[in-house]
């Protein structure tokens, strides 16, 4: 009786086991923190964090500096954002996987600024990143340029 319950137990807990880590697994990171100046905070869903040198960025991020603090990123492909004191980001959709020709890059400045610098992505898809403002959308076909939002 106890070795069937006990067995019970560990078949239940390896499923639960499993399926959180295979949500995790489907869970890819899309970039990095390659630089980190004064208060940066990343908020994702509900919990937010102090960015950190290193720290991986996924898809919904929301990332706020305040007024002294910046923060550089880079993306898998190459491409880097730096974003400036004051500002607000949200990384809406990334999408690099060559082999399936499928490209996405659009972010959302709500306020302060950013430089976007183009990587493999901006060669090889163009019409694919869009940096939008509460005005407008950039539609990029250079390889590095400044927006700022007021």
């Amino acid at each position: 009786m106890i070795s069937i319950i006990f067995s019970r137990t560990i078949l239940v807990f390896s499923l639960y086991l499993f399926f959180c880590f295979s949500a995790l697994a489907d869970t890819t990171f899309i970039g990095t923190v390659k630089t980190v100046q004064g208060k940066v905070t990343i908020q994702e869903n509900t919990i937010e964090f102090d960015a950190k040198l290193n720290d991986k960025i996924y898809e919904g991020y929301v990332i706020e500096t305040e007024k002294n603090g910046n923060i550089g990123l880079v993306f898998i492909d190459g491409t880097q954002l730096s974003i400036g004191p004051s500002s607000q980001v949200i990384i809406n959709r990334y999408l690099f996987s060559p082999k399936e020709k499928s490209y996405a890059f659009d972010v959302m400045l709500n306020n302060g600024s950013a430089i976007y610098t183009s990587g493999k992505l901006g060669a090889l898809s163009p019409e694919s990143i869009k940096v939008q403002t509460p005005e407008a959308t950039i539609g990029v076909r250079g390889t590095k340029f400044l927006v700022e939002v007021d």
